[in-house]
């Protein structure tokens, strides 16, 4: 019978990571400011070098599954690279916020090259902390609580980012901004090893030889096949593109919002902190909901309150109290769903496995972060062609056409993305029991 896992050991191996996601959010929310207000590179050099290397990142999330599947290390199989992978993530991050004395062209490869480096060793350790899910949770309801509380581990971590980001760049910069900026991703990056140093030692005695003994050889091809032929990762994959979409969408729109819809652009700080309580409590809530429902039904009732709450959104939002209010509630929605994504993916890991009698857990778990990254890019094109379809230009009086259509894409383009979600995720064909896997 299947030892339940300590809550201690569940709490220390998603506690550890806040430390990475305090850094990612820097990253995500500072990264190019830094480059085109503190270097003062150009706007359009800089979406350059980030277009190539989101693209490099992206194709590199399977890649780096890949490597910390094939390769067998004597400190455990997949926490080894927790141990060895951080501590280059923090010099290849610090380095992207440094502006060395080169000509333009150089300066902008060193950058890119810092941003891919960094996002490399970033995939290595992402992918063997998600590899580590169904090593330590080998139940249904130790997967689901796993994955919950890595949910509301970076919750928190996004809300506390909010919280102290700018006053650790005034305390640590004074009158140096770059200065600020620096030693605070420095500082973040640091707090990123020695979490994920935590969740090493805690997924050790999981991860020792008896793991690397029981995983046949598997080879280049068979990792690929399993990701290619694999249609319940294929509806899991593209059911999280989705509902990650949903979510982003409106984040990118809220600074047209408050700009023209609002016209008050200091609440947008209340927005986003809004969002991020909203964010914490529904992983909370969802915590709860998933150790009654299945994962689909927690699914559909977690994004049927996004998608229900966006259209009140939808309808009352020239009254930016009330559409700060339904976004939150959409955000609850969404972070019921966003406790499964860890438990379903390793389910698919291990059904795979026992399908095909071959271990491939490490490149599996590794996709986990693919459909966010996927997202990203999605919702900033989504942005973008929305924008340019009503014809905005920011050098031109906003109409009345441009508002309404500000309105109608920051709650409608994610509400239809939330309730696609909900049918995409009918498909998935795997059962809720991993003890039920041999029958799917």
């Amino acid at each position: 019978m299947t030892q339940k896992l300590k809550h201690s050991t569940i709490n220390k191996f998603c506690i550890g990571p806040i430390g990475f996601f305090l850094m990612m959010n820097f990253v995500g929310n500072y990264y190019n400011y830094f480059l085109t207000d503190i270097l003062t590179i150009s706007a359009a050099t800089v979406g350059t070098i980030l277009l190539v290397a989101r693209i490099i990142d992206a194709i590199a999330v399977p890649v780096a599954g890949g490597i910390v599947e094939m390769a067998h290390q004597k400190w455990g199989k997949y926490s080894t690279w927790l141990w060895v992978a951080p501590p280059l993530t923090g010099i290849f991050i610090a380095l992207m916020f440094t502006g060395p004395n080169f000509q333009p062209a150089v300066l902008s490869f060193f950058l890119g090259s810092m941003y891919v480096l960094a996002h490399l060793t970033i995939n290595l350790a992402e992918a063997s902390q998600y590899a580590l899910i169904p090593v330590i949770a080998q139940t249904p309801a130790d997967r689901i609580l796993l994955s919950s509380r890595r949910a509301q581990a970076m919750s928190a971590g996004q809300l506390i980012f909010g919280l102290v980001a700018p006053s650790l760049i005034i305390l640590l910069g004074g009158n140096n901004e770059g200065r600020g900026i620096f030693l605070t991703v420095l500082f973040f990056a640091i707090l990123q090893m020695l979490g994920y140093w935590l969740v090493a030692k805690v997924a050790q005695p999981f991860d020792g030889a008896k793991t690397a003994s029981s995983t046949s050889n598997i080879s280049l091809k068979d990792m690929a096949l399993q990701v290619v032929t694999n249609r319940p990762l294929f509806i899991l994959i593209v059911a999280e593109i989705l509902r990650w979409t949903a979510n982003i969408v409106i984040g990118n729109f809220a600074v047209y919002y408050f700009k023209y819809v609002a016209q008050n652009q200091a609440l947008i700080a209340v927005f986003f902190t809004c969002s991020s309580i909203a964010t914490f409590l529904g992983s909370a809530v969802g915590q709860f909901v998933t150790q009654k429902l299945t994962k689909k039904q927690s699914w559909y009732i977690g994004m049927s309150i996004n998608f229900l709450a966006l259209i009140p959104a939808r309808i009352f939002a020239h009254n930016t109290v009330l559409f700060i209010t339904f976004a939150a509630v959409a955000a609850v929605g969404h972070a019921i769903v966003m406790n499964l994504s860890a438990a379903f993916f390793a389910d698919v890991a291990e059904y795979t496995q026992h399908k095909t009698q071959k271990d491939a857990k490490g490149v599996i778990m590794s996709l986990n972060s693919l459909p966010i990254k996927i997202s990203v890019a999605l919702s900033g094109a989504i942005a973008g062609y929305s924008l340019a379809l009503i014809g905005y230009d920011p050098s031109v009086a906003v109409t009345s056409r441009i508002i309404e259509g500000i309105i109608s894409f920051s709650t409608l383009i994610p509400a239809f993305f939330a309730f696609i979600s909900i049918l995409a995720i009918k498909f998935y064909p795997l059962p809720d029991r991993i003890q039920d896997l041999s029958e799917a």
